[in-house]
């Protein structure tokens, strides 16, 4: 057993014996007749039925590499062919040999052997088809012109039988075929012919043979889970667990040797012979370090990594596949492992001489084993017979002392832990022994403080009473302040939802106002009209602003507002916002001013609630201030303190009493709350600029005098760990230009957009701007806009999110679960503003989220967008279509058009095959298949399954495997002369010259 032994013990032999002494793969060859040519072999009774086999691969065959025509037929000419040697090595095949090529032989049997059964037993680590008489015998392996196609297989035990009745000659042709995926030195086949009877005796003493190597790997396995379980039940003893480790490896390295000698597969011998070499170096490391445990002796790390690094090497030069007799490294690697090998007996004398007597057991393990390689398994002083290498005798003589390392090994560490057990035994009872005493003074101790405990319970028990009824009269208070606490905070959430709910509400109406107000303006041309639509408009513009307010005061209450900070230059952030307020400074006469100190100032902030800040500041300011007054805005870091930057807001305008002062940030509160108050105002501006600052981190400062003017103060912190972004332009006012709309299209090109709304005003309102540019269907609830969906395949659907029936959510996922429907994009128009909406109207399928109140133009150009999107796609797919790839579609839609291109080529030799059956096997009815494949490929299914059928037409024409009416046939053409017109108008060339236009493979 090679495994057991390590590599340390084999290059021992290795010097000893050497590797000549092994055995042969196959059997012991003997002479046969041949003629002076090599290529005729004469067989008689007597070699046939011979000891030994006959080896018809020692005389030279006719030979010519590649596949010529008629290589396997006796009727073919082959004089002319080269004369060589099939048995041959890596590097020396025959002329011309490019790892495939034919060999015949011509076989002449004497009149004894006719009418009985023969057999040929072949061993080859290719693949090769036989064949005798021109009739095939066998094959082993598949044989193909290069290292993809060809598959190795190595014959171990198979035997092909035959019977001749005339004398001859007979020809034996083989087509061979080897390419080098299997490191060995070995490239050719070797042939042997023998009796039916003497082939099947030959196969059962193979098979014996092989299952002594199982014999070892049993029982090396089982013990090295026997001490790997000593190990895990007893830490302590590693040595347990080093030995476990080294039987494992040898148990593995001796079955990757039977895996090499029994199995078929080329790769998987290829593995198995790659686990052996490895297995071999780990064994001998795993030993070596076993060795030294059990000797108690330390193992110093160069030593065992120069091992290590040796092992690699050896693994690496056999994965090189070099020759061994050009391995210029092999006498250093054999000098390292042989001074392991002398390094390991040194250890095991010294702890001998050192009077670990049990050491002895490992000692007669090594040198067993040693002696077994040495006379039995390499035969170095040749005591068995060389005619019958693996005789019963010497297998079961060499098996058994293979397992005496382990066997006496085992006994050590048995007897090791034996005299471990009864050590500890003895310090057991000394522990007992120390137990028993600490337990007495233990108990002693306990009664000490037993007594002091009593005296000390009765104590606790009267405070404890006293508690208690203080607890009990704290509870009654608490269980009325928890009342008092909930009532008020369903108080609170009541208010919060009425005030969310109302303020979702005012938004349809508001776009009702801001819609129509918005197209007026830009269409109408006469003053008066202008005039009002512009009043109209900046006052629904300013309600918007306050329904904002109050959504954002609920969110503050609700704790929902979460700040999103990005990393910016203030300065010119603010100087956009006080520009937006020029046109009213320079309407009042008022002068407005702007200082920065420093000019460049970076900081983390949310430029959405850093606007509302300023943007309620510069309102109050401007509002207070009276014709000819003053507004200053002023950006600066206050010195010596780089952790804050403020921002200041004053104006001269009638101030603020100073009783007043503290209120002025309280929710709804008004300085002059009269009916005849000159300045309007919800007292919404400042509580909710002071919830935003703090949410920021920072606070906001009102001082005021009467009649000289007021100053507001806002301090932020200066944070810099934000991603940065770009330049940020102020907005206070919603825009108005979002993008181009889309030109007029004809009635047939116009798509078809589905709007699914339950106000019937809104509904109107988005009809009328989308139906100068498409055609339009409605539907008053989601249940109905399915429907239609369905019916109909729009090119787009447009639908609200609150809606009885069926919600804009569950209208997405309906929509993008159904596979007539799963492309169409979807646009949702809502209310609510906040991300998390956005967040779940995106998460539900939808392609855009637009809030109400919306612009026409930005609902155009958002339309047009999505169309334009899938367009790009349809041309994408369209353009890749020839390569079977859907780019850029999602993952619903490429499972689609697989399948229907699916069911395509399935019928595809089926002429009466048509878009009816199409549709009937893919479950989609004619109009909406039709309008899936245009939305996906703005392609009709007709012209679809022509496609497919020409591109798989082109693929046969270009692989050369028919006449073109055959192919045309093959794709489902009834006539040919129609094929040839159609390829030809798709490709630009006829079928006939589908080949010299396609590109050969790389």
């Amino acid at each position: 057993m090679k495994s057991c032994c390590l590599t340390a013990l084999l290059c021992g032999c290795y010097l000893l014996g050497g590797p000549g002494a092994r055995a042969a793969q196959g059997p012991r060859p003997a002479v046969v007749s041949a003629s002076p040519d090599s290529a005729l072999v004469r067989l008689t009774a007597a070699q046939v039925n011979a000891e030994y086999l006959q080896h018809l691969a020692t005389v030279r065959w006719r030979y010519r590499p590649g596949q010529p025509p008629g290589w396997a037929s006796p009727a073919t000419d082959d004089r002319g062919w080269l004369l060589a040697d099939p048995s041959f090595h890596k590097g020396e095949g025959p002329p011309g040999w490019r790892g495939t090529g034919c060999f015949r032989l011509r076989l002449v049997l004497d009149s004894a052997l006719l009418g009985q059964p023969l057999g040929l037993h072949i061993l080859h680590e290719g693949a090769s088809e036989i064949y005798l008489d021109g009739r095939r015998l066998g094959r082993y392996g598949t044989v193909g012109p290069s290292a993809q196609t060809t598959r190795g297989f190595f014959p171990h035990n198979r035997t092909l039988f035959f019977v001749l009745t005339t004398p001859g000659p007979h020809l034996l042709a083989i087509r061979y075929a080897k390419f080098d995926h299997w490191a060995k030195l070995y490239a050719g086949f070797d042939l042997w012919a023998a009796a039916a009877e003497r082939l099947t005796m030959y196969k059962v003493q193979k098979a014996r043979d092989d299952m002594f190597y199982l014999t070892v790997v049993v029982g090396t396995a089982v013990l090295a889970f026997l001490h790997f379980f000593l190990f895990l039940f007893y830490r302590s003893q590693r040595a347990n667990l080093y030995y476990s480790l080294y039987l494992g490896a040898a148990a593995g390295t001796q079955l990757s040797q039977y895996l090499v000698l029994t199995l078929t597969g080329e790769r998987a011998r290829w593995a198995a012979q790659l686990g052996y070499e490895a297995g071999t170096v780990l064994s001998c490391v795993l030993l070596l370090t076993f060795i030294y445990a059990v000797c108690h002796a330390r193992l110093s790390r160069p030593w065992l990594g120069l091992l290590g690094l040796a092992g690699t090497i050896q693994v690496a030069l056999w994965l090189t596949q070099a020759p061994l007799k050009r391995w210029a490294p092999l006498p250093v690697l054999t000098g390292i492992f042989l001074l392991a090998w002398l390094d390991m007996l040194r250890v095991l004398g010294r702890a001998l001489r050192q009077g670990q007597s049990a050491v002895g057991l490992v000692a007669l393990g090594v040198g067993s084993t040693m002696l077994v390689n040495v006379f039995v398994f390499y035969d170095s002083f040749h005591l068995w017979d060389s005619e019958d290498p693996f005789a019963v005798v010497q297998q079961l003589i060499m098996q058994s002392g293979f397992l005496l390392l382990p066997v006496c090994t085992s006994l050590y560490l048995a007897r090791d832990f034996a005299t471990t057990r009864r050590d500890l035994e003895m310090q057991l009872e000394q522990v007992h022994a120390l137990s028993d005493q600490t337990q007495r003074q233990e108990a002693e101790r306990q009664r000490l403080i037993r007594a002091q405990n009593e005296q000390l319970e009765s104590t606790v028990q009267v405070r404890t009473e006293e508690i208690r009824q203080q607890n009990r009269l704290l509870a009654t208070q608490k269980a009325e302040i928890t009342q008092h606490a909930e009532a008020l905070r369903m108080l609170d959430v009541a208010k919060s939802r009425f005030f969310a709910n109302i303020t979702h509400e005012f938004r349809t109406p508001l776009t009702l106002i801001l819609g129509p107000t918005g197209q007026i303006l830009a269409e109408s041309q006469e003053p008066g009209t202008r005039q009002l639509c512009g009043l109209v408009q900046r006052n629904a513009q300013r309600l918007l602003r306050l329904i904002n307010q109050l959504l954002d005061l609920s969110k503050l209450e609700g704790s929902n507002l979460t700040l999103e900070p990005i990393s910016a230059d203030l300065v010119p952030f603010v100087r956009g916002l006080l520009g937006a307020f020029e046109s009213l400074a320079q309407q009042r006469g008022i002068a407005a001013s702007f200082t920065a100190d420093p000019a460049e100032f970076v900081a983390d902030f949310d430029p959405d609630k850093l606007e509302k800040i300023v943007y309620n500041l510069l309102s109050n300011a401007f509002k207070f201030t009276p014709r000819a007054g003053q507004v200053a805005v002023r950006l600066y870091q206050p010195a010596a303190d780089d952790a804050w930057v403020s921002l200041e807001v004053r104006d001269t305008g009638c101030g603020i009493m100073a009783a007043q002062l503290p209120h002025v940030f309280d929710r709804f509160y008004q300085a002059d709350s009269s009916e005849t108050r000159e300045q309007e105002g919800t007292g919404i501006g400042l509580a909710l600029a002071k919830e935003l600052a703090e949410l920021h981190g920072g606070t906001i400062a009102l001082a005021s005098e009467p009649g000289v003017g007021t100053t507001a103060t806002v301090r932020l912190p200066v944070r810099r760990v934000a991603a940065p972004a770009g330049a940020l332009p102020p907005s206070p006012e919603p825009a108005v230009e979002l993008g181009h709309e889309p030109a007029a299209a004809t009635a047939a090109e116009a798509a078809l957009v589905l709007i699914i709304e339950d106000n019937a005003d809104v509904r109107a309102f988005v009809r009328a701007a989308l139906a100068a540019h498409y055609h339009v269907l409605e539907a008053v609830n989601g249940e109905q806009g399915v429907a239609l969906a369905r019916e109909h395949v729009p090119d787009l659907v447009l639908t609200d999110v609150m809606m009885p029936r069926l919600d804009g959510h569950g209208v997405c996922r309906a929509l993008r679960a159904d596979e007539r429907t799963n492309h169409i994009p979807v646009v949702m128009l809502t209310a609510r503003t906040d991300a998390a909406s956005k967040l779940d109207g995106l998460h539900s399928g939808a392609d855009a989220y637009l809030t109400k109140p919306f612009s026409t133009p930005e609902l155009l150009a958002t339309i047009d967008n999505l169309l334009r999107g899938r367009q790009y796609l349809r041309e994408a797919y369209h353009r890749g279509l020839a390569a079977h790839a859907a780019p850029g579609l999602l993952s619903m839609e490429q499972t689609f058009l697989a399948r229907v291109r699916a069911v395509v080529e399935q019928h595809l030799d089926d002429e009466e095959f048509n878009v009816e059956t199409l549709g009937r096997e893919v479950g989609l009815g004619r109009t909406q298949l039709h309008r899936k494949l245009k939305a996906l490929l703005c392609q009709a299914p007709g012209d679809f399954i022509r496609l497919v059928r020409l591109q798989r037409a082109q693929e046969l024409l270009a692989s050369n495997v028919g006449t073109v009416a055959e192919i045309a046939y093959q794709v489902g053409y009834s006539n040919p002369a129609n094929f040839s017109t159609s390829f030809s108008r798709h490709y630009g060339y006829s079928p006939s010259e589908a080949r010299k236009h396609t590109t050969p493979p790389e």
